[in-house]
């Protein structure tokens, strides 16, 4: 039961319960029920097999089912693609940045808000919301959910992020979409719903669209969250 119950919490309360590659504390909880299920059962029966399988599942999460893979994408000195979105609209950085006199943006794709590290992940951004403002870098947030699907999580930041911040839905016909977006991402009980998930990635790109930074996430529960984005603005002024 650690791993559901793990999930579950930082479903419910993602900026309390922040995951890492390991899971340490999902791990941890699997550990003290077989060593309690060993001291506790002289026989080795089926509580000794539940555990153990259950310490299969953690295993296979950590490092198969979390995990997320790229397409070959535009590297370091070369130009962030335009991008479609749902209303129609073609965002191209250069455009972007030139209509609010930015020297930069950073660019981040969210899994979904079905996911806790998203979640965590756009409260993070709330808070370097003025740091950004304050060097004049902008940000832009993509998902392939609505962007009625954030509003509960924006309800939460509160203060200016609540109406800065904003999460734009990618045009699923477009040409780049499945450069950033898997069909398939999303958890099996989203399908009813919703089933493409965006690939979570952060890019820091400058005025004139070209990319000085990526980083493209191996794992959707380690995503680029504020202090990642902060330790790469100084891109911007080398």
């Amino acid at each position: 039961m650690a791993l559901p119950v793990w999930i579950w919490l930082r479903y419910l309360y993602p900026q309390k319960f922040h995951g890492d590659i390991r899971e340490s504390n999902a791990f941890l909880g699997v550990l003290i029920g077989l060593a309690i299920a060993l001291l506790a059962d002289g026989q080795r029966g089926l509580p000794i097999y539940l555990v153990i399988a259950n310490l299969f599942i953690v295993l296979l999460y950590l490092y198969h089912f979390s995990s997320v893979a790229h397409p070959a994408l535009p590297g370091v000195n070369q130009h962030f693609p335009d991008l479609e979105e749902q209303v129609g609209e073609s965002c191209n950085i250069s455009g972007f940045c030139r209509e609010r006199e930015l020297d930069g943006v950073f660019v981040v794709f969210l899994r979904g808000s079905f996911c806790a590290d998203s979640r965590s992940q756009l409260a993070d951004f709330g808070h370097i919301l003025p740091e950004l403002q304050k060097r004049n870098i902008g940000i832009l947030l993509f998902s392939a959910q609505p962007t009625s699907s954030w509003g509960k999580t924006f309800s939460q930041l509160g203060g200016s992020a609540a109406t800065e911040l904003s999460v734009r839905q990618l045009d699923e016909s477009s040409t780049n979409f499945s450069l950033f977006v898997a069909p398939q991402g999303a958890p099996l009980l989203m399908y009813p719903w919703h089933s493409a998930a965006a690939r979570p990635s952060a890019w820091l790109v400058d005025s004139e669209g070209v990319i000085l930074w990526r980083e493209l996430t191996g794992n959707y529960r380690t995503p680029a969250r504020a202090d990642t984005l902060r330790a790469q603005w100084f891109r911007l002024v080398d």
